[in-house]
C-alpha cells in the first residue's frame, strides 16, 4: 500500500521511542561502544550509521560479533542501557498532549520490556500510550509485522486506521509489511531520506498538522 497518509484521518497513532521521541542516539552509540569493546571490536560512529538498525541482530553482524556472544552481549547492553538516562527530544511533550486530544496513541519498539517502561515512567509519557509493545512481547524483530500486528490486535483496530511514525528505514519496512501508514521524523539516526517517494519525513511538532 501507499504509505503516505495523503490528508486522510487516522484514529491510531503507533509511535517507535529511541530517535522518534527519546533521544537516545548518543546513549545507545555508547553502550555499543562498551558492548563491542568488552568483545574486543571497535566501533566507528560512520559504520554504525550506515549499518544501524532497531534490531540490534543486524547491528552485531554489521561489526563482525560471532552469534555465540550475542545472548552475553544483550545482557550486557540491557545492564549498560539502564544505567543511563536520555530524554526526551524537543517538543515532544507537546506534540503528544496534541494528538492525544484526537487519536488513540501506542508504541511499539525494540527496546527491551524494563529498560522502555522505565524511561517512559521517568519522562512522564507512558500514560499517552493506550498499548505499548516492547522487543520483549514478540518473537520476530523488526523489521518483521510482528509488533504492529501485536499493536493492532490489542487495540481491535484495523490497518487502514493506523499511521505508525518512526524514524529508521526498519520502521518503514514495518509499517509497510503490516499494511499501516508511515510517517518518519528526523532523527540522529539519520537512516531516512526525505526525498524517498514511499513516505513523508517531518519533524515531530509537525505532526498534529499533518494528521489532523
Amino acid at each position: 500500500m501507499d504509505s503516505k497518509p495523503g490528508g486522510k484521518k487516522f484514529g491510531v497513532l503507533l509511535f517507535d521511542l529511541d530517535g522518534t521521541l527519546l533521544d537516545s542516539f548518543s546513549t545507545h552509540y555508547r553502550v555499543y561502544e562498551i558492548v563491542f569493546a568488552r568483545f574486543g571490536i571497535s566501533i566507528s560512529k560512520e559504520k554504525f550509521l550506515k549499518t544501524y538498525s532497531p534490531d540490534w541482530y543486524q547491528t552485531y553482524e554489521a561489526f563482525g560479533l560471532p552469534k555465540k556472544d550475542w545472548e552475553s552481549a544483550n545482557k550486557l547492553w540491557i545492564e549498560e542501557a539502564e544505567k543511563r538516562t536520555p530524554g526526551l527530544l524537543p517538543d515532544v511533550m507537546e506534540t503528544l498532549t496534541a494528538l492525544n486530544r484526537r487519536h488513540t496513541l501506542g508504541l511499539v519498539t525494540s527496546g527491551s520490556k524494563s529498560r522502555v517502561f522505565k524511561d517512559l515512567k521517568r519522562t512522564g509519557i507512558e500514560h499517552f500510550f493506550k498499548t505499548i509493545i516492547t522487543g520483549d512481547d514478540i518473537q520476530n524483530p523488526k523489521p518483521a509485522p510482528e509488533s504492529i500486528e501485536s499493536a493492532l490486535l490489542s487495540l481491535g483496530v484495523e490497518a487502514s486506521e493506523v499511521v505508525y511514525i518512526g524514524d529508521a528505514h526498519a520502521d518503514y519496512d514495518m509499517a509497510r509489511a503490516g499494511g499501516v501508514h508511515f510517517v518518519g521524523v528526523e532523527s540522529a539516526f539519520a537512516s531516512l531520506s526525505s526525498n524517498d517517494p514511499g513516505y513523508t519525513v517531518c519533524s515531530i511538532v509537525d505532526l498534529p498538522e499533518l494528521l489532523g
